[in-house]
């Protein structure tokens, strides 16, 4: 992620849009990229990515249902879900836990 802030830095010093990603159409206005292009540009789907960054929200802040809530727009029953995998043991943690081989 670092180095995409500092290629946009680079790219478009003067920019005002204050979206994380945006692109040669987006720098000089303050809409976001569209969601094709992220499909495009980045290989995954922007609802995708958001998924990713509230699972990774709901691990760092060890399950807080209220502050995803409040950071995604999510309702509290909604944050649950994602609070619900930060206890969740991997399968293969799981198998390493109860000593047994995880290799086919």
């Amino acid at each position: 992620m670092n180095g995409y802030l500092a290629y946009r830095e680079q790219k478009w010093p003067r920019s005002d849009n204050q979206h994380l990603f945006i692109n040669q159409a987006t720098a000089g206005r303050l809409t976001p990229v569209t969601g094709k292009w992220i499909n495009k540009v980045l290989g995954a789907s922007a609802q995708a990515l958001r998924e990713d960054r509230i699972l990774d929200e709901a691990h760092a802040s060890d399950g807080d249902a209220r502050r995803l809530a409040d950071l995604f727009g999510l309702t509290v029953n909604a944050a649950q879900r994602y609070t619900a995998t930060v206890d969740h043991v991997s399968f293969a943690e799981h198998q390493r836990r109860h000593g047994q081989s995880t290799d086919s």
